[in-house]
């Protein structure tokens, strides 16, 4: 127990790896820009313009569920707040079927950036030159473990969010408690995160899946744990930024069409429509390096554990 906590003192301490891991990924980005920006067009950009255009069609139908679900906690009679309930309803049955429309073609291109990002990056770190055909290649040749062990991905983020809602409604009415709940579901979270995303580079780069890529990620992840930890906690706070931002666009869009006149609101919807774009460029951008971030950061860590020495993760 003293070893490990010794470990994590000088991990702490020396977080200068982290740095490294940052420039060799920016390296490599510059090195190889034409692949990559290959990537960014034919993948990410489009699965970023997805998400955005998903979050610009229900963000105004969850806005209406929100409001009527208030109307009907205040509503006066009985009769009244089952009208609203139904209609309520009704809106929550479109916005999911505008999500169900979307989550295809968003989880394809999902995969397909995954794939090729991190094989691309892979190649680059051990000295060879990524191409277009490599890229395809991956493709033909390792869609099938990525695929699986994505779907354990999202199964053990959707339970470990239902366990935070459990423990959230557990503690109603006791705000200290509540807190403590939220910020260590925060911090561990990151930390699945982390676990999680080193998983789905392993399945890429390594003849394993489900959850024993799972197993092996978390298992190189020995001895870098805080930085694996920073790493996905700087990743989701930029991406979190973004979100943020668009959510500010579209409730600032909504404002404009009420009070403002017919052509200021024109010149502001124009202006509106390019932060849009240029969010969600960014966000591309962020997912794609992201991908390369964690494909480094698993390189790294898989020197330390190379594969056949006696450090090396066993799967159970």
């Amino acid at each position: 127990m003293s070893e490990r906590v010794d470990e994590f003192s000088r991990e702490s301490c020396c977080l200068f790896p982290l740095i490294n891991t940052l420039l060799d990924s920016f390296k490599i980005f510059l090195r190889n820009f034409r692949i990559f920006l290959s990537i960014f067009a034919l993948t990410t950009l489009p699965l970023s313009l997805l998400l955005f255009s998903l979050s610009l069609h229900s963000h105004p139908i969850q806005s209406q569920i929100y409001h009527l679900e208030s109307l009907a906690f205040s509503s006066s009679t009985r009769f009244e707040a089952r009208h609203v309930w139904k209609e309520s309803r009704a809106d929550a049955v479109s916005l999911l079927r505008i999500k169900a429309l979307f989550s295809i073609p968003c989880y394809v291109l999902s995969l397909l950036s995954v794939i090729t990002a991190v094989n691309s990056t892979a190649l680059a770190f051990h000295g060879r030159r990524p191409s277009f055909s490599t890229a395809v290649l991956a493709v033909k040749t390792a869609w099938k473990r990525p695929f699986v062990t994505s779907l354990y991905v999202y199964s053990l983020m959707m339970a470990y969010a239902a366990v935070l809602r459990t423990l959230a409604a557990a503690f109603v009415g006791a705000p200290v408690p509540r807190l403590v709940v939220a910020v260590v579901g925060a911090v561990l979270e990151i930390h699945l995160m982390a676990v999680l995303s080193m998983g789905l580079v392993v399945s890429v780069n390594e003849d394993r899946f489900g959850l024993e890529a799972i197993r092996i990620g978390s298992g190189l992840m020995e001895g870098r744990r805080v930085s694996g930890w920073v790493l996905s906690c700087l990743l989701v706070l930029v991406s979190g930024c973004i979100g943020w931002e668009l959510e500010g666009l579209m409730d600032g869009q909504e404002l404009l069409g009420k009070w403002y006149s017919w052509a200021p609101t024109v010149m502001m919807g124009v202006l509106s429509f390019g932060d849009k774009v240029g969010l969600v460029c960014m966000y591309a951008l962020v997912a794609l390096w992201s991908f390369v971030v964690s494909t480094v950061f698993y390189c790294e860590c898989r020197k330390r554990h190379p594969i056949g020495s006696e450090n090396e993760p066993i799967p159970v």
